[in-house]
């Protein structure tokens, strides 16, 4: 009669006939490829946040240009554009005009300044943004 063979624990313990430790290499694999699938995900939802945050910035800022370029042209036309403090559309700013270019200092929602080059002193035709970008 031969003697019986008790399994031995790994361990994990796990029953096993051998010490390989397959059943924790087993785990670990699942448990790495869960992790980075994970962190793939936090990862992505964590750009589109930031991509959310700055498409608002974006149309936020072009929101408060378009109301204070929209004034300057109308009063380009209709020749009436003077220096001073003014307020469109909740936008509030400063022109100050300098021959063929005009300074738009806008003060709220959001501090930036339009620099606008105007033809012959009656049409738009470039601007600049000077603002201080702030990243989200």
């Amino acid at each position: 009669m031969s003697p019986m063979r008790i399994p031995k624990k790994n361990r994990c313990g796990a029953v096993s006939d051998t010490s390989d430790g397959f059943v924790c290499l087993y785990f670990l694999v699942l448990f790495l490829l869960c992790s980075s699938l994970i962190a793939v995900l936090i990862g992505t939802v964590k750009d589109r946040t930031k991509t959310a945050i700055n498409l608002q910035r974006t149309n936020e800022l072009l929101a408060q240009e378009s109301a204070v370029l929209h004034f300057i042209k109308c009063g380009l036309r209709n020749e009436q554009l003077t220096d001073g403090a003014f307020e469109e559309s909740g936008v509030s700013f400063t022109v100050n005009r300098h021959g063929t270019r005009i300074d738009a200092f806008i003060r709220s929602p959001i501090p930036e300044v339009l620099q606008i080059s105007t033809e012959e002193e009656t049409h738009v035709y470039d601007y600049e943004v000077v603002r201080s970008e702030i990243p989200a």
